[in-house]
């Protein structure tokens, strides 16, 4: 929409039709004054503004209202053309100075180009939006039970409060931690995680508490613990299910009061830590069977968090998996209509993590076309371990003839070599010593291109 802001009725009324034959939709105001109220009732994607209009008729005033038809372009149309006008106009925020009498032709390569801005500009708001929706704090989805989950980490990181999260295996419970710090007053200090299934028993004690030279076989020097490399920060302990019962209870002692005792050492030391810990367990089942204790698990539930699985989001799915091939592919890659719609009939039983790596690998495996990197239904049903290879398929043939036996050689000798070849036609009639007009017959007459 363009905002026509002059006071010579005869401008007005030329202008404002000569605007409208090509198609625009036009708004035509007499003062500056009704100028900046028509803006704000609805707001124009091009304002043409004289600068000498009442109330003030002074230029002065005219450069005064510029700023306040933020953030549309505004060109400047005015008598008193003088080149001190011009840049002071433009140092106000104009996009374009016109002196009148306007020209026609001139007028309208300005206002199509104020026009072509103002479009861009509306679509760099928009993606930015869209990659605020799908990348704000690193938690990519739109869905209700995400956008939940993101409005939870706001009110919870500010706080020292203790944080647990819970939900199935490949949800992103580390990215929700990391997103707690990073939105929380630690986030200048690190944020240390660690697995405590994957660090044996006998060595977590001094993962987490550090050791003194000589404290035990190994320990040729003092080496410091994650909890005082985490002083100030946050400590992830990621799948605490897993943890012997031993180190629950020194772990108890540390969150009690803040002290730990380095292995080796005789005097407590003391660290500022935030705890968030992370399972797929049922950490509550896990009490009641007494592979958990119970005071450790109520000392960890300061505040609880639970990731949602990809079938409680069904509708991030497609979202998701286009940013997956845009990361994996730099942008050179999208998905077939048919591909779009396995993704979103497919259950995904191993969440996000399985939904990206079967997208990492189908975009490996996509064969180039001259439309480009397209990644099909069974590109992914393939990555996905829900189809057989083709060399599996090709193996599955009976053949009931010599002649058939031969060609389904022949076919499989070539599906394997074009898939240790990633696809390259020269590289694979190389191997096969073919030329490669021949592999490509070849490929033609079975139906492999």
């Amino acid at each position: 929409m363009i905002l026509l802001a002059d006071d010579e009725p005869a401008f007005q009324r030329l202008t404002g039709a000569w605007l409208r034959g090509l198609g625009h939709d036009v708004e035509v105001v007499g003062d500056g004054d009704a100028a900046v109220a028509a803006f704000r009732a609805r707001p124009a994607d091009l304002v043409l503004l004289d600068l000498a209009m009442p109330p003030h008729h002074d230029p002065a005033a005219g450069l005064a209202l510029i700023p306040s038809f933020a953030p549309a372009a505004v060109v400047v149309m005015t008598g008193h053309a003088d080149h001190a006008l011009a840049l002071k106009a433009v140092e106000a925020g104009a996009w374009d100075f016109l002196a009148k009498p306007v020209d026609p032709d001139l007028l309208r390569i300005v206002v199509a180009r104020a026009l072509e801005r103002a479009r861009l500009a509306r679509e760099v708001a928009t993606l930015r939006v869209q990659a605020g929706a799908e990348e704000d704090m690193g938690l990519v989805g739109t869905s209700p039970a995400m956008a939940g989950l993101r409005d939870l980490i706001r009110r919870v990181a500010p706080t020292r409060l203790p944080a647990l999260i819970l939900g199935p295996s490949g949800t992103g419970k580390e990215l929700v931690a990391r997103a707690i710090h990073a939105a929380s007053p630690r986030a200048a200090r690190p944020l240390v995680p660690i697995h405590c299934g994957a660090v044996p028993a006998e060595l977590l004690e001094s993962e987490f508490f550090g050791h003194l030279k000589g404290s035990f076989t190994g320990a040729a020097a003092d080496r410091p613990g994650l909890i005082e490399t985490a002083h100030g920060g946050t400590l992830f302990l990621d799948e605490i299910g897993e943890m012997p019962a031993a180190m629950q209870v020194k772990l108890l002692r540390f969150l009690n009061d803040g002290s730990y005792q380095p292995v080796g050492a005789r005097a407590p030391r003391e660290a500022d830590v935030r705890v968030v810990a992370a399972t797929h367990r049922d950490l509550t089942a896990a009490v009641v069977d007494g592979s958990f204790r119970e005071d450790l698990f109520y000392r960890l539930k300061g505040v609880v968090l639970r990731t949602p699985s990809l079938a409680e989001r069904a509708t991030d799915v497609p979202l998701l998996a286009r940013l997956f091939l845009r990361r994996t592919s730099e942008g050179r890659a999208g998905f077939s209509p048919d591909a779009v719609d396995w993704l979103a009939a497919r259950a995904w039983p191993g969440n996000v993590r399985e939904l990206r790596a079967a997208v990492e690998c189908a975009a490996a495996l996509a064969i180039p076309s001259a439309a480009g990197i397209v990644v099909t239904a069974a590109d992914l049903a393939f990555a996905a371990g829900d189809a057989p290879s083709i060399v599996e398929s090709v193996a599955a043939i009976a053949p009931q003839s010599l002649e058939e036996e031969v060609a389904a050689l022949e076919r499989r000798r070539i599906v394997e070599a074009l898939q240790r070849t990633g696809h390259n036609h020269t590289h694979t009639a190389r191997e096969l010593g073919l030329s490669r007009v021949g592999l490509l017959k070849k490929m033609d007459r079975m139906g492999l291109r």
